[in-house]
């Protein structure tokens, strides 16, 4: 059987091999990261800021149909300089890389901190018995520059969807953790998304009929605070694990 072509950007981080092991059945799998030492295989270094260097990576994977992109700079408190080169140039980058080769559909790893500001100065929602729900027609309210940076990214995203028929879902990520374990603290209770239900939740994103959505990307903790109502309903997301009973 014949698998499609799936490339991951920063496939060497957490959740990129947390996806390289859950997907490999799925689709014959590319990687691409700036912190590869070396090109071995399926796997290229490439720096997404650079748009020549991506453009490379793809004119080597003829009849790429998805990608997952995760490559930027991860840090919650990143500099402006660093999300605007990385996250922002970088994610225009890729989608124009993607238009230009013919891709069907771009997963973006988004993020909880582009309406990070609802959880307050310091962070409270968590404490909350219950909470109101977060949804994604909430009007975004980014904590950081971060969370900027994933807002353009959404919408760079969305133009791409409008202007070149290029499909994306967004998903705005919880809390991945190395361990998988969320009783490391009380916020992790809310926000935790395990490693089976990101495969799963990243898997139905890629193969749904929907063309342009973005969702949270969280598991069905009993004290979570985004809505998933919409990926439940519209993608078929069936997340199976909840933090409260770990």
């Amino acid at each position: 059987m014949i698998l499609p072509k799936l490339l991951i950007t920063g496939h060497s981080g957490l959740i990129g091999k947390t996806l390289w092991r859950g997907l490999a059945d799925s689709f014959e799998l590319y990687g691409v990261d700036i912190c590869l030492s070396e090109q071995t295989g399926n796997v290229f270094r490439a720096d997404i800021s650079n748009q020549e260097q991506i453009n490379a990576v793809f004119e080597r994977i003829p009849a790429l149909a998805y990608v997952v992109h995760l490559a930027g700079d991860p840090r919650a408190d990143a500099d402006w300089q660093s999300v605007l080169v990385n996250n922002i140039a970088g994610t225009r980058n890729l989608y124009e890389a993607a238009r230009a080769h013919g891709v069907k559909r771009v997963v973006f790893a988004s993020s909880n901190h582009v309406t990070g500001a609802y959880e307050g100065f310091p962070r409270h929602l968590h404490t909350q018995e219950n909470p109101a729900l977060i949804t994604t027609q909430h009007p975004i309210r980014p904590d950081g520059y971060y969370g900027v940076s994933k807002a353009a990214g959404e919408a760079i995203a969305r133009m791409y969807y409008e202007v070149h028929g290029l499909e994306s879902i967004c998903l705005r990520i919880g809390s991945v953790l190395k361990d998988d374990d969320p009783a490391r603290d009380a916020r992790s209770q809310s926000i935790w998304l395990s490693h089976r239900d990101l495969v799963q939740l990243v898997k139905k994103s890629l193969l749904a009929e929907v063309r342009f959505a973005i969702y949270y990307g969280v598991s069905n903790n009993r004290k979570r605070f985004w809505d998933i109502s919409d990926a439940m309903a519209e993608i078929g997301y069936q997340p199976e694990d909840d933090a409260s009973t770990r």
